[in-house]
């Protein structure tokens, strides 16, 4: 891990193959219930001798069993992580194999679900920026 990789990663998880659209407006994200910060996108720290991609979908399987492609990087948006947009095929959103015991359940939204130690801003700021970048 270079100086310039982030301590964290997130995902923005969307069905392969639709269009880019905002929460509240059609767009749908996969979003986790952890039990005690509520509901976030998936993501976690990145370990020592891993990638940034790497620990994405790692972070990813563990917490939603899903398996999808890293499409682009937000880097900008927090100072110590990374947001990727990532894609999963349609067929494997309904099997919800969860491997970390921080994930209470796994939903798709199509607005900010209600949150505890998130911001609604966070989550239409990123909402925006993968309208823009897809």
């Amino acid at each position: 891990m270079s100086v310039n990789d982030p301590v964290f990663v997130l995902a923005w998880v969307t069905i392969r193959g639709e269009a880019a659209r905002p929460l509240g407006n059609g767009g749908e994200v996969l979003f986790v219930h952890h039990p005690t910060r509520g509901w976030e996108i998936p993501g976690g720290h990145v370990e020592p001798g891993e990638s940034p991609a790497e620990a994405m979908l790692r972070e990813l399987q563990e917490e939603t069993g899903l398996v999808g492609v890293i499409k682009m990087w937000n880097k900008s948006y927090y100072p110590k992580g990374w947001v990727a947009h990532v894609e999963v095929e349609k067929s494997s959103t309904n099997a919800w194999v969860v491997d970390d015991s921080n994930v209470a359940e796994v939903r798709w939204w199509r607005e900010v679900p209600p949150l505890i130690e998130w911001t609604v801003g966070e989550f239409e700021d990123l909402s925006e920026w993968h309208c823009r970048h897809s």
